[in-house]
């Protein structure tokens, strides 16, 4: 799951928590996360999660998106990170799931080693 701090100047206004696919951030009413300030374009940028990570990507905003003080385009974000949209701040938390709704890709597979050798041979 994510969890998304939005800030302004250092205050935190409200949190976010989602495991949706794709988060919409701008000052457009219709966006995940609203931002009603002239500094962030009605669609600015948008979350993505491909499988267990996520990225922000910048929709060709008029001020540009930042992580950790540095303009991107695309971003892999890692827990902590701190995305700036014009004068409002995002910050991002990864919070583990625990027990049943564990995803089988978090899970590790044990490979009968007798045939992983085999193949292993094969392709050599």
């Amino acid at each position: 799951m994510l969890k998304i701090e939005l800030k302004y100047q250092g205050k935190k206004l409200t949190t976010f928590e989602t495991e949706n696919e794709q988060i919409r951030i701008g000052r457009n009413v219709t966006n995940d996360i609203h931002i009603d300030n002239p500094s962030v374009s009605s669609s600015h940028a948008v979350i993505k999660r491909v499988m267990n990570t996520y990225f922000v990507e910048d929709l060709g905003s008029t001020n540009g998106t930042f992580v950790n003080e540095k303009k991107v385009a695309k971003y892999e974000l890692l827990d902590g990170d701190e995305v700036i949209i014009g004068k409002h701040s995002l910050v991002f938390h990864y919070v583990k799931s625990t027990g049943k709704n564990q995803s089988d890709f978090d899970k590790t597979v044990i490979l009968d080693t007798r045939k992983q050798k085999e193949l292993l041979d094969k392709n050599r």
